[in-house]
C-alpha cells in the first residue's frame, strides 16, 4: 500500500481540475444552453453510477437513450442499474429492448444471465451467459458478467472470468475493477474486493465512493489504521458525503473500544 502516498500527493492536482470545470458550468451566461449529446449523458450517468447513485443513473441512461438510442453504451448502463436496484422484469424488458437493436450483442446478453441468476435461475442464467460469451465480439462487461453469473451459481471458476475482464479492459481502465470490486463487496467476500477497489484507486483517485468502499473492506478485515486513510481520502474527495462521515464516527467509536479492551486485558495479564 506504499504507493498510495503517490496517490496522495495527486489528489490536488484532480481537485484543481474539477473546480476548474465547475468554474467554467458557473460562468456560462445566463440564458445560454448547451446542447448535450448522448455521450455527455452517459458520462454523467456513470458519474452517478459510480457513486451508488442508481435512481439519477437510471434517469441519465434513459436521457442518452432518448438523445440517440443507436449507442451501445447507454443500454447497458440502463440494465446495470435495474438489476442493482432489483428491477429484474424491468431488466428484462430493457435487454429485450436492446437486442432489438442489437441481435446477439454478447455484453447485454451476459447482463441477462445476471439477471436471470439474481432470480434464482442458474440454469438458464448458465446457458445465457454460455452463449453470450460464445459470440463474437465478446468485451470486458460480458466476462463481469459471466464471472457475477458464476459467483451467484457458486461456481469456483468466477475469478478466472474476472481475470480475463481485466484483460481486455486493459490497464487504464478504472470502472471495470471497481464494477468487480462491488460485485465481490455485495458477496461480503471483503479480500477480494479490496484487491480490485486498490486497483481502481491507482487510476482514479478523486472518486470519494471508492475511496469509502476501500476504508469499508479495511473496516470490516480489521484493518482500523488502513480504513480510517481511506475514509480520510474519501472525506477530502468530498466533505460532504454523510456515508463517509457516519463510518468515521463509527470507526473511532470502534477505535476506542479496542484501545480500553486491550488496556483492561492488558491489567488482568
Amino acid at each position: 500500500m506504499g504507493r498510495f502516498s503517490r496517490l496522495e500527493r495527486e489528489t490536488q492536482d484532480a481537485l484543481v481540475k474539477q473546480k476548474t470545470q465547475e468554474k467554467k458550468v458557473k460562468e456560462r451566461p445566463q440564458g445560454q444552453e448547451e446542447s448535450y449529446d448522448a455521450s455527455y449523458y452517459a458520462r454523467e450517468a456513470d458519474e452517478a453510477f459510480f457513486h451508488g447513485e442508481f435512481k439519477n443513473a437510471l434517469q441519465l441512461y434513459s436521457r442518452a437513450i432518448q438523445t440517440d438510442n443507436t449507442q451501445h453504451y447507454p443500454w447497458l448502463g440502463q440494465i446495470y442499474c435495474l438489476i442493482e436496484l432489483a428491477q429484474l422484469k424491468e431488466a428484462d424488458i430493457w435487454c429485450a429492448r436492446a437486442l432489438e437493436l442489437f441481435p446477439e450483442d454478447s455484453a447485454i446478453l451476459s447482463l441477462r444471465a445476471v439477471m436471470y441468476a439474481n432470480r434464482g435461475m442458474y440454469k438458464r442464467a448458465l446457458a445465457t451467459s454460455d452463449y453470450a460469451i460464445s459470440q463474437k465480439g465478446a468485451e470486458a462487461h460480458s466476462f463481469v458478467a459471466r464471472g457475477n453469473v458464476l459467483l451467484l451459481a457458486e461456481n469456483k471458476n468466477a475469478s478466472l472470468c474476472f481475470i480475463k475482464a481485466m484483460e481486455l479492459a486493459g490497464e487504464n481502465e478504472w470502472q471495470i475493477p471497481m464494477r468487480i470490486g462491488l460485485i465481490y463487496f455485495k458477496r461480503k467476500e471483503y479480500t477480494l474486493a479490496l484487491d480490485y477497489f486498490q486497483k481502481a484507486c491507482v487510476l482514479n483517485v478523486a472518486n470519494d465512493h471508492l475511496w469509502y468502499h476501500l476504508g469499508q473492506c479495511y473496516h470490516r478485515l480489521g484493518f482500523f489504521t488502513k480504513a480510517m486513510e481511506s475514509y480520510q481520502q474519501a472525506a477530502a474527495q468530498n466533505p460532504e458525503n454523510k456515508q463517509v462521515s457516519a463510518a468515521l464516527a463509527r470507526l473511532s467509536h470502534s477505535s476506542l473500544f479496542f484501545t480500553i479492551f486491550r488496556r483492561i486485558l492488558g491489567i488482568f495479564r
